[in-house]
């Protein structure tokens, strides 16, 4: 039977640059909850053989788990008692907690024997259904605090221990789409065609048109909600118009910082081949 994927950890930049200002700027070691989301990716199309006996088991759906934000107090150790078990905060809503966090300052990034039990204490009041995550961060300046350095590791509680993970950060871009997977851009709203002013006849609207608009929204008028949709329309148009005009400014202006630096480069080139000339004639 085939071994199922691994977790695919990933975390915005954004999130990371919180967590990491959250530990430097605590005056000792702290922890907190993360916060995200995990759900599973498409399982990928079963590869194609012509032989029925060598072909494997169509694989499985591997398991997405992405941190959004974290949580933390002010005093350190806010998770747990001195044995390692869970204190929940009274301010924090734990529907959306995946995992924790902490923050040691100069250690090795190897979880400690009250970080473990805090992370199966936490397992089992979460009784999430996917792998609890753990991120273990460890901040360190230079003497005269020019530098600051950030060393992180990832975690998973795999079979009752902390088991080493790669932690992907993403920005905006093609990697990020993964985390958009289950998004479908469905509305519960009917789709109401937008009027033209052109037009001099007024758009009839279906009894099942109105039964579905005010379903939605009772009391409000399908042409009242179609004047609306209209209205947004044109704003939207507007603010295309409106962002073309300063992308163009904003393309003349390059090509004029474009144009002067060629000039720079030429005059310093002339003034080269005159220091060369002059040094010549010394």
């Amino acid at each position: 039977m085939a071994t199922p994927p691994a977790p695919k950890l990933s975390i915005s930049g954004a999130a990371l640059t919180a967590l990491l200002h959250r530990c430097a700027a605590a005056f000792g070691d702290c922890d907190g909850l993360l916060f995200g989301r995990a759900s599973h990716l498409p399982a990928p199309p079963a590869a194609l053989s012509d032989y029925d006996d060598l072909a494997a088991d169509p694989p499985a759906p591997a398991l997405s788990i992405s941190v959004s934000g974290h949580c933390s107090l002010s005093h350190p150790s806010s998770l747990s008692d001195p044995l390692g078990r869970f204190q929940p905060p009274s301010s924090a809503d734990l529907s959306a907690a995946i995992g924790f966090f902490s923050s040691r300052r100069r250690t090795p990034l190897r979880p400690s024997m009250r970080e473990a039990a805090l992370a199966h204490s936490l397992s089992k009041t979460l009784a999430t259904a996917h792998p609890l995550l753990f991120i273990l961060v460890s901040p360190s300046a230079s003497p005269g605090l020019s530098t600051h350095t950030y060393d992180y590791r990832a975690f998973l509680l795999l079979a009752s221990r902390l088991v080493p993970a790669s932690l992907t950060v993403v920005n905006v871009g093609p990697g990020f789409r993964d985390q958009y997977h289950a998004f479908y851009p469905q509305s519960p709203m009917p789709c109401l065609p937008v009027p033209q002013p052109s037009s001099g006849q007024p758009h009839t609207h279906t009894i099942g048109e109105q039964k579905a608009v005010d379903e939605m929204v009772d009391g409000f008028g399908i042409g009242r909600l179609q004047g609306v949709l209209g209205s947004a329309a044109e704003q939207a148009a507007e603010m295309d118009d409106m962002y073309a005009g300063m992308l163009s400014k904003l393309e003349k202006l390059a090509k004029e910082v474009e144009k002067s630096n060629q000039r720079v480069l030429e005059q310093e080139k002339r003034n080269l081949l005159l220091r060369s000339r002059y040094a010549g004639m010394l």
